[in-house]
């Protein structure tokens, strides 16, 4: 059965994992222009847009399912997505593991 967003809960869904997040916990990357990938991390910018947890199993699983070119509706040269996981490289957590986990972990922090 497919999951449905109702109204204002500003939730999206991860290329990697196909989980629904909300929005702040993921990170987004905008298209404005053929070959033109940007990390926005204001979330804010026009364009098209794709969300990833920020976590190396998701970015991984995104990659080897090849989402990016499907998600952004437009077709990824191997250059441009070489340049975005080196951008992406420094927004994500290095851990494999369970992202639930790590987000009950950290609203205990809070």
């Amino acid at each position: 059965m497919r999951e449905r967003r109702k109204g204002g809960n500003k939730e999206r869904r991860c290329l990697g994992c196909f989980q629904l997040r909300r929005k702040e916990q993921l990170l987004r990357i905008a298209t404005f222009a053929p070959e033109c990938v940007i990390i926005d991390e204001a979330q804010r910018l026009g364009g098209r847009g794709a969300y990833l947890c920020p976590m190396a199993d998701c970015l991984i699983a995104s990659v080897k399912r090849r989402q990016w070119g499907r998600s952004l509706r437009q077709p990824i040269s191997e250059q441009t997505l070489t340049d975005l996981l080196r951008q992406l490289k420094r927004h994500t957590l290095w851990l494999t593991g369970d992202l639930q986990r790590l987000w009950q972990r950290e609203a205990v922090k809070r």
